[in-house]
Order: C-alpha cells, then structure tokens, then sequence
C-alpha cells in the first residue's frame, strides 16, 4: 500500500487509524507455508480477532489457536455453514485451545464442539475430564525462553519429568491425549530455544511411546520473530 493510499484513508477516516493490507496477511501465510511445507500454520486469534482478517486466513486455508470462548466461536462462524461431519473435522484437525488454563463454565460451553484443548497439571485435567469428557488433550511443555522479548515459561507449562505421568493421568481418566505443545515466548531471536524445546518434546515422546501412549501431535508454539530492525534474522 503506498504512502499516498494512506494519506488518503487519514484524511477520509481521520486518525488514529488501523490499515490491514489483505494481500500481506496472505503473503506471510505463504511464506510460512513455503518454508515449513510440513508444518501446519495455525494463526493466533487474539493477535488480531478481526472477523476479515479471519475470513482472509480461513479462505487461505489456515488453522487457529483460539484462547477463550469468544474467540473459538469467531472461528466457528467460520464454518456454521458446513455440514456436521466437516464442522467436526474442521475443529479437530484445525483449531486448538491453547490456553492450559480454562474456567468451568468455558468447558462446558466448548464440550458440544469436542475440541482440542491444552493442559499442564493434574487439576486441570480433573476438571476437563468433568466438564468437557469429550474433548481432546495436549500436554504444554515448559521449555527454555531465553531471549525471548516475552517469556511464557514461568506463567505455563509442565516440567518434561512429569510430562509421561500426565500423559497417563489423562489416559487412565479416558481423555484421548492427542500430543503435546510448548512455546518459546514471544519475538524470540534466540534459535537455540527452538532447537531444546523440539529436543525435550522429541524425548518426551519417545518415552510415553515406550509406556503405550503413542502421540500424533507436536504443536511448536510460535514466537518466530518479526523484523523490527536489522539485527532481527529473516524467517
């Protein structure tokens, strides 16, 4: 969008004002598609709920992770329209909850839609396994955050000694475990972080495969960083 475009809306709308160049959200889902073909993106709702921006992703072909009710139901709007057998697999396969924390009532209102939801203690599963038995369950790992502009770790996250025994702790609550998560923080700059967090998930796999609990999902968070400045690597 150029510089005389913008001039034009500010002095049509006034200011402050918010411009949402469409065409660069679909570049940046293609560049992360293009340099991750195997991973499958997943946009953060609360970054920008705006229901275009999610029409434009959706239409694009992406994933969310949702962190309330709210924004889970912006994402269903999405796809009310399909039949129930494509809504259901729609949910599953795409959208995540990925706030390991949730209110009762935010359980039982996300247990008809049978999601995905994360987790990192036993109370927390004790309380899905109450008001939400028919979701799905990922584990969050707690990982190195060094560097990063916002770390994550100290607020979520389970240590990796403990992850196997929840694994099972939800298994023998008859949860279906579908794999774990982790998150670097936020604007991380620090690579390394990346490669410890995927190192702690890969032996936290192999062992819960090795106990009889064999996984399917690796959800890696995100906190790849935006280029501010100079120093900043490219994706």
């Amino acid at each position: 969008m150029t510089t005389r475009r913008l001039q034009e809306l500010a002095r049509k709308h006034g200011t402050p004002l918010v411009v949402i160049d469409h065409a660069v959200l679909r570049q940046n889902y293609a560049e992360f598609r293009k340099h991750l073909p195997k991973v499958q993106a997943y946009y953060a709702v609360k970054a920008n709920p705006d229901p275009d921006i999610l029409r434009t992703l959706y239409r694009a072909g992406a994933s969310f992770d949702v962190a309330s009710i709210a924004e889970f139901m912006q994402v269903y709007d999405l796809i009310k329209q399909l039949p129930p057998k494509q809504q259901q697999d729609f949910i599953w396969d795409k959208v995540i909850y990925a706030n390991p924390i949730k209110p009762r009532e935010t359980l039982e209102k996300l247990n008809p839609y049978k999601p995905l939801v994360t987790f990192d203690n036993a109370a927390e599963l004790e309380k899905i396994r109450r008001f939400a038995p028919h979701a799905g369950v990922v584990l969050r790992l707690r990982v190195p955050n060094t560097g990063s502009m916002v770390e994550l770790s100290s607020k979520f996250g389970c240590d990796p000694g403990d992850a196997v025994d929840l694994i099972r702790k939800a298994s023998d609550l008859h949860l279906v475990v579908e794999g774990l998560s982790f998150h670097v923080g936020s604007q991380c700059t620090n690579f390394e972080n990346f490669v410890q967090a995927l190192n702690m998930a890969s032996a936290v796999l192999r062992e819960a495969e090795a106990r009889g609990h064999k996984l399917s999902i690796l959800d890696i968070g995100g906190g790849f960083p935006v280029p501010y400045d100079r120093h900043v690597k490219p994706f």
